[in-house]
């Protein structure tokens, strides 16, 4: 799902980007290169002052060595370039250097001061190809169209007779007849307060009694006879099997609070969630409403990574496939070219992707796991005919 505050985040951005190098991706490039390059495009930028301020911040995977040895590399870049690495007050200009990444590999990002002007400057670092080699084919994801409609759609479950449809104002149920959905009933959604921009919904059906939340209500009721009774409620919403989160009644994203088994903890504000158990280490991932998804393994203090080119969904699997956990994840915000969905492992504190992406003509509105934890994710699109589509993505592994 692609939310109005992560859409805003991504233009300014994107924006206040005004120069962006990438390393070629088949070639090992060294770590007194790269900062060469790097040093070299902010020079480029900043007019090549004889004297900069450089501060650091690691928000990326990279282990605290190879953290050393990069700020290492830069700095002697600074010297080679005949510029004097020097304190705040004595400096031409500042360079303020983040290490981030995104799913093929680490990103320095430079925002440089000079007087009452900033600029940005990125450069590309890919991770060392082995790694990347030994998870890159390991699984396709195929996607198929459940239904399409010009309503909205929030949310969708379905079996083999039943098909129920979230929608802002009702939920539709269709019976299958003839190998085709056939309206059977639509049931009323009352809500005493607006809904807010960029709407948001969960439906839950468990052995026919059905569960829906939207912000500052929830509904319950059954498949059959069909049923639904509303009321206003600020009822954390079951974001997949383990993990239960608070959702702001009056905006489109969760605002920290978790509750469940992971009760009285708080992370930060995010728009998707996900969290499984393998090999004796818990995981959670979180995709923030500032732009950075955070990796947490084993508690929720303080991230163990960070990482950034992430879209605002998320959705994990359990499959036969690869290490037997993924996670499927939409692409970042862009308004220039429609959403894809793209499988990534965790491995270590490294996310890698594991599965080509799957091109969607339009953007993603949700991704939820289907029932308990398998091989099949439930989506929402927006397609860009303006109609809107519910679709699953299924796992398959590779031969």
């Amino acid at each position: 799902m692609l939310m109005t505050a992560n859409r805003r985040w991504l233009c300014a951005f994107v924006f206040g980007i005004v120069a962006v190098a990438s390393a070629a991706p088949q070639e090992a490039v060294s770590l007194p290169a790269a900062a060469t390059e790097f040093v070299q495009l902010i020079q480029s930028r900043a007019g090549s002052p004889s004297a900069v301020a450089v501060t650091f911040q690691n928000m990326s995977s990279l282990s605290p060595e190879r953290q050393e040895a990069l700020q290492n590399a830069i700095f002697n870049a600074f010297r080679n370039a005949n510029v004097r690495v020097v304190k705040p007050e004595q400096a031409v200009a500042e360079a303020h250097i983040t290490f981030s990444e995104d799913w093929q590999g680490y990103l320095l990002t430079a925002v440089i001061q000079q007087g009452s002007t900033n600029q940005t400057v990125i450069k590309k670092l890919p991770r060392q190809q082995q790694t990347q080699a030994a998870h890159a084919t390991t699984l396709t994801l195929r996607k198929i169209s459940v239904w399409q409609q010009e309503a909205p759609i929030l949310d969708f479950y379905q079996d083999n007779q039943n098909l129920l449809v979230l929608e802002p104002s009702q939920l539709a149920l269709y019976s299958m007849e003839s190998g085709q959905w056939r309206p059977r009933q639509m049931l009323g959604i009352p809500h005493q307060n607006p809904w807010p921009r960029d709407l948001r919904g969960k439906l839950e059906v468990r052995g026919g009694e059905l569960n829906a939340f939207l912000p500052g209500a929830r509904c319950s009721g059954k498949i059959s006879p069909p049923s639904l009774d509303c009321r206003g409620s600020d009822d954390p919403w079951p974001i997949g099997e383990g993990l239960v989160a608070f959702f702001s009644p009056r905006r489109n994203f969760f605002n920290g609070l978790l509750a469940g088994t992971s009760a009285g903890a708080s992370v930060a504000p995010f728009f998707s969630g996900a969290t499984w158990q393998s090999n004796d280490q818990h995981v959670w991932l979180f995709t923030g409403t500032d732009g950075h998804t955070r990796l947490f393994q084993n508690d929720l203090g303080t991230p163990t990574a960070t990482f950034n080119g992430w879209g605002s969904t998320l959705a994990p699997v359990h499959s036969v496939c690869g290490t037997g956990w993924q996670v499927l994840t939409s692409s970042p915000a862009d308004t220039t070219r429609p959403d894809s969905v793209q499988a990534v492992e965790i491995s270590g504190r490294e996310a890698l992707p594991v599965s080509a992406p799957v091109d969607l003509a339009g953007t993603v509105e949700a991704l939820w796991t289907a029932g308990n934890y398998g091989q099949v994710v439930n989506g929402v699109l927006h397609s860009q005919q303006g109609k809107y589509e519910a679709f699953t993505l299924t796992v398959i592994c590779n031969q």
